[in-house]
C-alpha cells in the first residue's frame, strides 16, 4: 500500500485594471495591512498637500533599477541541490547578481551567470527578466538570499528565505498548494491576500496549472478596452504574489491564456502581436527546470519533490488536434517540438524509478475528464483529443494522479481508465483509494 498526504486548494479570481505607466499612480494603500503596495515598488512618502493615504503612496527612488516580481523555482537534476531565483527590472541592470547565506547576516555573492531578456518594449516601457540558478545546495535546508545590482546596494532586494526540495528519502507529511486559473481582479483580492500569508513552513511549493494572470483579457475591463494593458496586468499580478513567490517555489505549466495578447490594440499592431505571441511572455518570465529534465522551455518539463515525480505537459500545443489558441490574425502558436516522445521518455524513466520516488503526478491545464466536456460519460470536443493523445501513456506508465484546471470549479473522479471507473482498491463508500489501478483525475480551476 502506498500512502500520501497532500493538500489541494481551489481558488477563485478574475481580471481588472492596471496602470499604464509605473509612476505614483501605480501605488495604492492596502487597507488591511496599512502599507503601500506593491511593496517592491512603493513606500509611504508624505508630501505637503496630500489629503489621503493613497496620495502619500509613491514609487521608491530608482525604482527602474529595483528588483521586483521576485519568484522561485526548483532546479537541479538532483532534488534539493539547486534553486532558480527570478526577478525583473525596468532598466537593464548589467551587474544583476544574487547573494545567498545560511543566515540573514552571512550572505555571500554567488558566482553564477544571470541571464537577462526583454521580449517587449516601446517608447515608455521596457522590462528585463533575470534568472539565476543557485547550485551546491543541500536538500530540505533553509537559505537566505537577496538579488539586485552588485555595484549599488540600494538597488538590491530585501533579504528573504527559501527551503530547498525534499529528498526522496523524506517520508514526512507535507503540503502543496495546487490550483489553476488564478488572475488579477476583484475576486482575487482575498485569495491573493490569503495565499500571501503562507510561508515555507506551511507549504513546500505552489503548482499553478496554467492560466496565469489573464493578462490577455486586459481589454475586457471597460476602462481598458481601447488601450494596451497586457504588460501592466501581468506585472501587477506578479508583484501582488511576490510575498508568496519569493519564499516558496512557484512551479507553473502552460495554459491557453498564456498564448498571446489578443486585445484590439495587439490585433492592430504588428509589433505587439509578434512580440507577445506564441507563449513568449510566459516562457520569458518563468524558468522551470526544463533543461534538467530534457524538456522544452516552460512548455513541458518535470521535477521530483520528496516521494513525488511531477510531469508538467502542454495541453495547448504539440499533439494531434492541439488547439491553436489563436485569436490574433497572422500569429501561429505552438510547434515547440515532439512533446509526446518526451512524455513517454519522462514517464518511462519515472516508472522505472518507483523504488526511490514511488508517486507520479501529471499536471496539464485542460482536463482529460470533465463533466462539462463529456457526453454519456465519454469525453467530447477538445477533451476527446486530449484523451486520444495522452491517456494511453498515463495508463502505460501507471500515473497515480492527473491534475488539471481550465474549468473553473473543483472535480475529483474515481480512478478511471478509458471512460470507466476502476474500483480495484476503492472502498465501498468510494471515499478511500488504496493503491488504485488507474489514475485519479483532479480538476482544480480556481478562477471565478
Amino acid at each position: 500500500m502506498r500512502a500520501l498526504l497532500l493538500s489541494l486548494v481551489a481558488l477563485a479570481t478574475a481580471v481588472v485594471k492596471a496602470n499604464v505607466i509605473v509612476d505614483d499612480n501605480t501605488c495604492y494603500r492596502n487597507k488591511v495591512l496599512d502599507v503601500c503596495e506593491p511593496t517592491s515598488l512603493c513606500e509611504y512618502n508624505y508630501n505637503i498637500g496630500d489629503l489621503t493615504f493613497n496620495q502619500s503612496c509613491r514609487v521608491k527612488d530608482g525604482v527602474n533599477f529595483y528588483p521586483q516580481q521576485i519568484h522561485l523555482a526548483f532546479a537541479g537534476k538532483k532534488p534539493g541541490t539547486a534553486m532558480t531565483v527570478s526577478w525583473a527590472t525596468f532598466e537593464d541592470v548589467t551587474d544583476s547578481s544574487v547573494w545567498v547565506g545560511d543566515y540573514e547576516d552571512t550572505l555571500e555573492l554567488v558566482d553564477t551567470p544571470v541571464s537577462s531578456a526583454s521580449y517587449y518594449s516601446d517608447k515608455e516601457y521596457n522590462l528585463f527578466h533575470h534568472h539565476a540558478k543557485i547550485t551546491g545546495l543541500k536538500p530540505r535546508t533553509k537559505y537566505y538570499y537577496k538579488v539586485g545590482s552588485r555595484g549599488d546596494e540600494k538597488y538590491t532586494s530585501d533579504v528573504t528565505s527559501f527551503i530547498t526540495a525534499r529528498p526522496a528519502t523524506d517520508d514526512s507529511t507535507f503540503n502543496v498548494l495546487i490550483y489553476g486559473d488564478l488572475g488579477d481582479g476583484e475576486n482575487s483580492v482575498d485569495t491573493i491576500a490569503n495565499v500571501n500569508k503562507l510561508t515555507s513552513d506551511d507549504i513546500d511549493l505552489v503548482y499553478h496549472l496554467g492560466d496565469i494572470s489573464y493578462a490577455d483579457d486586459d481589454f475586457l475591463a471597460l476602462k481598458q478596452a481601447a488601450g494596451f494593458f497586457y504588460e501592466e496586468v501581468y506585472n501587477k499580478w506578479m508583484n501582488s504574489l511576490m510575498p508568496l513567490m519569493s519564499r516558496v517555489p512557484y512551479m507553473v505549466l502552460v495554459g491557453n491564456h498564456e498564448a498571446e495578447c489578443h486585445s484590439p490594440v495587439c490585433q492592430l499592431s504588428r509589433k505587439k502581436r509578434n512580440a507577445l505571441g506564441n507563449y513568449t511572455a510566459y516562457n520569458t518570465r518563468f524558468k522551470m527546470p526544463y533543461e534538467e529534465s530534457s524538456g522544452t522551455l516552460n512548455m513541458w518539463h518535470s521535477f521530483d519533490h520528496g516521494p513525488i515525480h511531477f510531469t508538467s505537459i502542454s495541453s495547448e500545443t504539440d499533439y494531434p488536434g492541439a488547439p491553436s489558441n489563436r485569436m490574433t490574425p497572422w500569429v501561429y502558436n505552438g510547434n515547440f517540438g515532439d512533446q509526446l516522445s518526451w512524455i513517454e521518455a519522462d514517464l518511462k524513466k519515472a516508472n522505472a524509478n518507483r523504488a526511490n520516488v514511488p508517486w507520479i503526478f501529471v499536471g496539464m491545464h485542460r482536463p482529460l475528464y470533465s463533466v462539462l466536456n463529456s457526453e454519456n460519460d465519454v469525453p467530447n470536443e477538445q477533451t476527446a483529443l486530449i484523451q486520444a493523445a495522452f491517456e494511453e501513456l498515463l495508463l502505460k506508465y501507471k500515473v497515480d494522479v492527473v491534475l488539471a484546471g481550465h474549468k473553473h470549479y473543483y472535480e475529483r473522479n474515481l480512478p478511471v481508465a478509458k471512460n470507466k471507473a476502476d474500483l480495484d482498491g476503492v472502498s465501498d463508500d468510494h471515499k478511500v483509494y488504496d493503491n488504485p489501478q488507474a489514475p485519479v483525475h483532479i480538476l482544480t480551476g480556481g478562477a471565478a
